[in-house]
């Protein structure tokens, strides 16, 4: 039974505080402001009364426990005092909504002094963006499904990597295909996983022999596939360029755009190299910070940052290489998101840059705010800043601090 102060799975304090005692300094501080006020609106009056007294009794108390924890964390990798951390991490959480895992995060990779915490998205911020997506008409469906994105972009004459079979709750599509099918083939997860699970097929004969070095029939692999909500598609490859910056599998570019009544922007990219040895995907690489007007990569380190890593000397021979395609990949994004999903307001892009060009892989709505933010910065003050300001003047009712995702 779903508890008057529950709604979707999030529970009251990953919601926040429902009154935003400070002064909202930013577009995304007064994202996150309205979002707070909305839940004085949700349901019927003695709804919204046990709904705002169990967020706001149980706000400080859980935010104190967790400001302890995220102390102790900072204390331990930083050396900082542990009660002034805890009291600024409390303090925070109180009067600006940040909840102190999130402020932790970005306390350790920016340091308190120069910390730009007024224009730092969190999680949250990005839930409330989905939601306001869904009350313009965005579909999550059409982006989360990865058969189904494939089956719009190509109804739009997108490039995209194309669909050989799709397995959902036992409904299958191209299974004859996959049997035909010459090459290597990819498996990876219908909707979301982030990569986990993906596997790659080697045509071998009449057999399939996965990375790990099982070797299946066409049959015994669909067998194993129609159990599983999965997609089957082509196994894309790098373009030379990347290759010579030492890729070995797949890398992959996530480039986002933001959009409200104008056309698509470019706001922020990240690109993953799958530089190591054993790499099937590029999440465990290299992470390469982009600068979105030219091209360029502006920053490069782990794909996971933090403190007490040592720098590899490829790293900084990569600061300075231009990406190829980057007109090209740019006009793509704008054009998806402006054509076929003209309803959202951020998507981020997976693009494959192959011989032949950039090449869509997926979309996501949620795209990993802060790895954005700890390679390019502070997403506030990009274009998304004023998206913002602008769907607050338009739209301030429609905003929720807990979209279903």
């Amino acid at each position: 039974m779903r508890l008057p102060w529950q709604s979707g799975a999030v529970s009251v304090w990953k919601r926040g505080f429902p009154f935003y005692l400070a002064k909202p300094r930013s577009a995304v501080e007064k994202l996150r402001a309205s979002a707070a006020r909305q839940v004085w609106r949700e349901g019927s009056i003695w709804k919204r009364a046990v709904l705002v007294g169990a967020m706001a009794a149980s706000w400080p108390i859980v935010t104190l426990f967790q400001s302890a924890k995220a102390g102790r964390a900072i204390a331990r990798e930083t050396g900082a005092a542990f009660l002034p951390s805890l009291f600024k991490l409390y303090a925070v959480a109180l009067t600006r909504n940040v909840p102190p895992p999130h402020y932790a995060k970005y306390w350790l990779v920016y340091g308190p002094e120069s910390l730009p915490l007024p224009d730092l998205l969190i999680e949250p911020d990005q839930r409330t963006l989905t939601k306001l997506s869904q009350a313009r008409g965005a579909v999550l469906q059409d982006v989360q499904d990865k058969a189904r994105f494939e089956r719009i972009c190509r109804q739009q004459g997108l490039p995209c990597i194309p669909t050989i079979a799709s397995f959902d709750n036992g409904h299958v599509t191209g299974e004859q295909q996959v049997n035909e099918w010459p090459d290597a083939v990819f498996v990876k997860a219908l909707t979301g996983n982030r990569g986990a699970g993906a596997e790659r097929w080697d045509r071998s004969g009449s057999h399939f022999v996965s990375s790990n070095g099982m070797k299946l029939t066409g049959e015994e692999l669909l067998s194993g596939l129609r159990r599983q909500n999965c997609i089957v598609q082509p196994l894309v490859v790098d373009c030379d360029p990347l290759r010579d910056l030492g890729s070995v599998a797949l890398s992959s570019l996530r480039v986002i755009t933001v959009k409200g009544k104008a056309r698509a922007t470019v706001v922020a990219a990240l690109f993953s190299l799958a530089d190591e040895s054993d790499a099937l995907i590029s999440h465990l690489g290299t992470a390469c910070g982009i600068d979105v007007e030219y091209g360029t990569i502006i920053q490069a380190g782990p794909a996971r940052p933090k403190e007490g890593v040592t720098r590899k000397p490829q790293w900084d021979t990569l600061v300075g290489v231009s990406l190829p395609f980057w007109a090209e990949t740019v006009d793509l994004v704008r054009k998806a998101h402006y054509e076929a999903f003209p309803a959202f307001v951020t998507l981020g892009w997976d693009i494959a840059l192959t011989a032949a060009g950039p090449v869509l892989l997926e979309t996501n709505v949620s795209w990993a705010v802060a790895n954005h933010q700890f390679r390019t910065g502070p997403l506030g003050r990009t274009a998304l800043g004023d998206v913002i300001d602008e769907l607050l003047s338009t739209a301030p009712d429609r905003l929720s601090a807990n979209p279903a995702t």
